[in-house]
């Protein structure tokens, strides 16, 4: 369910196509295009379908993409038997613990609130080799690290992979705060309520693919699933990954390359002109409409690997924070002037037990989730 934003763009990069030099904001960037878009996978290792509706929206437009809510969305096989999906969250439709026959063929229905029919390819399962590791290494090009995947096929009956990742990090505010300063009084803040320690999750964005198919043996060496900079956050303390790998039919290979191709390789005089790339689901009701996604089954591989700062030589642990986190003092009187973004720090002591300031900064400073993380720590932590 990651790919959705490049949907929207090779579908506006279809519409307007322009070679020129100069910038040209064509006319057309605001016209209405209600297309569909539809992202559908079923993992058939753990039995789960899910299926993203959304639309694209104009190249002008800064508004959300918007979900397609009320839909009927459906996975039948070629005997007829039908499994229903259900609205989890907007335009967000699963369903979990199916019992696929790996001998049958799959396809997706939907028929959204306006009664336009959508259908998928029949598409046979495809088993997935087990990832071999995850390893690190120095960038050859940029200073930081790549992250490197490894898998290989005995039977060589893969050949086309595909891999999507979560990368999750723990990271610290700059400051450490036990106080707070609430109802005109300072207290202390219960250790479950500490906000010093987060962790925080990231996608993957960009598609990732891979082929074996110029080599005598299905290997995958080394592949780089992502590019950590040297001075990143993620690796300041501990960094981790979970890499889902599938296994592809050619046509998928194919199908994915193409969006590759239209959507990062674009604006250079010789890059791939951007086109309509066409997967595997149609509108029924209106043939000739357009319509945006691909539909797969296959039994998904996944593995995680983690990463201490520790395990980096020193020239590669360096964190840069790109904020200037400063501290200042307020008198005990003036605590009121305190505004809702700034968090008291230490007290400040002189000759009695009681303190007469306290430090303070502001929240980016002393709440790591202002960074965008939860002070949960995740259940798979090490």
């Amino acid at each position: 369910m990651k790919v959705c934003r490049i949907y929207y763009l090779i579908l506006l990069c279809a519409i307007v196509v322009t070679s020129c030099i100069e910038s040209y904001p064509p006319p057309i960037i605001n016209e209405e295009v209600n297309f569909l878009v539809i992202d559908g996978s079923v993992n058939t290792e753990d039995g789960s379908a899910q299926v993203k509706l959304s639309h694209a929206i104009p190249l002008s437009s800064n508004e959300s993409f918007p979900p397609e809510l009320n839909a009927s969305v459906r996975l039948e096989d070629n005997d007829g038997n039908v499994y229903t999906l259900i609205e989890t969250t907007a335009g967000n439709y699963a369903q979990s613990n199916l019992t696929l026959n790996p001998t049958k063929e799959y396809r997706l229905y939907v028929r959204t609130s306006n009664n336009t029919e959508y259908l998928s390819d029949f598409v046979t399962i495809k088993q997935t080799p087990p990832i071999d590791s995850i390893n690190w290494a120095p960038s050859r090009t940029i200073e930081g690290i790549d992250i490197l995947v490894n898998t290989h096929d005995d039977t060589k009956n893969t050949r086309y992979y595909q891999w999507t990742f979560e990368e999750t990090f723990q990271y610290e505010a700059p400051y450490y705060t036990f106080l707070k300063y609430e109802n005109g009084e300072v207290t202390s803040i219960p250790n479950e309520e500490q906000i010093f320690r987060c962790w925080r999750t990231l996608p993957s964005q960009k598609i990732l693919i891979g082929s074996s198919e110029k080599l005598m043996q299905d290997i995958i060496y080394n592949f780089p699933i992502t590019f950590i900079p040297k001075d990143s956050q993620k690796k300041i303390i501990k960094y981790s990954i979970l890499v889902q790998q599938k296994a592809l039919t050619r046509e998928a290979y194919d199908y994915w390359l193409n969006l590759q191709k239209t959507t990062e390789n674009l604006g250079g005089l010789f890059d791939p002109q951007p086109g309509r790339v066409t997967g595997n689901i149609h509108n029924i009701s209106k043939p000739n409409a357009p319509v945006l996604g691909y539909f797969d089954v296959g039994a998904a591989q996944e593995k995680r690997f983690f990463l201490n700062a520790s395990d980096l030589p020193e020239d590669l642990r360096n964190y840069k924070s790109y904020r200037n986190c400063a501290k200042d003092t307020v008198l005990v009187e003036n605590l009121s002037e305190l505004t809702i973004s700034d968090l008291i720090i230490d007290p400040l002591y002189g000759q009695g037990p009681t303190p007469y300031a306290y430090t303070f900064s502001n929240l980016i400073c002393t709440d790591c989730r202002q960074q965008g993380g939860v002070t949960t720590k995740p259940p798979f932590w090490e």
